[in-house]
């Protein structure tokens, strides 16, 4: 937010506290009532405090710092290397169920987290998951929003991965209570 956001928003928030609004109704059982005006300041003055909460934290550090042993794509770990064929099933009801040829692209950052310690933040990539290219549809879908297996000779690309599939994974029977 910067500084002129922030006296937008302070002026606005001023705006809807005049005197006369700052007069609360009590009701007879001894609760108070805002009016819908007053309700709307209050719900801007929140807002900006969870903003300023981290903006004023955030503007007393010194040093930004970027923390490179996590890169935005990592090797190795569970997954096999990039360039790994699968076949994939996107969760996503636009794909209409349709397994498709995919290629691990690899473990992928979705978001940047941050740490604050002292006068210093640091920033690093986070929140890794498998990335898969699709080929026939030219996109990108993560491991966490499809069903995926990785292709280990010619016969596995033909598999389908179908609602029967998913149900008898051992950990969905699992996470179902279907233990055998």
């Amino acid at each position: 937010m910067t500084e002129q956001e922030m006296q937008t928003e302070l002026d606005s928030i001023a705006e809807g506290l005049r005197f006369i609004d700052l007069m609360v109704l009590q009701n007879k059982d001894k609760t108070y009532t805002l009016t819908e005006r007053q309700g709307e300041a209050v719900g801007k003055m929140l807002q900006l405090f969870q903003q300023l909460r981290w903006q004023l934290k955030f503007n007393n550090y010194k040093e930004l710092k970027f923390d490179s042993s996590t890169g935005a794509i990592l090797q190795g770990g569970i997954h096999d290397k990039p360039g790994t064929p699968v076949r994939v099933r996107p969760c996503n009801k636009k794909y209409e169920g349709k397994t498709y040829f995919g290629i691990l692209v690899g473990n992928v950052a979705r978001s940047v987290s941050h740490f604050i310690n002292n006068e210093e933040v640091t920033a690093r990539f986070s929140y890794h998951n498998p990335a898969i290219i699709i080929p026939e549809l030219g996109e990108i879908v993560y491991g966490c929003e499809s069903w995926w297996a990785i292709i280990k000779d010619p016969t596995d690309a033909e598999k389908l991965i179908t609602d029967e599939t998913i149900k008898n994974a051992w950990y969905v029977k699992m996470l179902m209570g279907k233990e055998e």
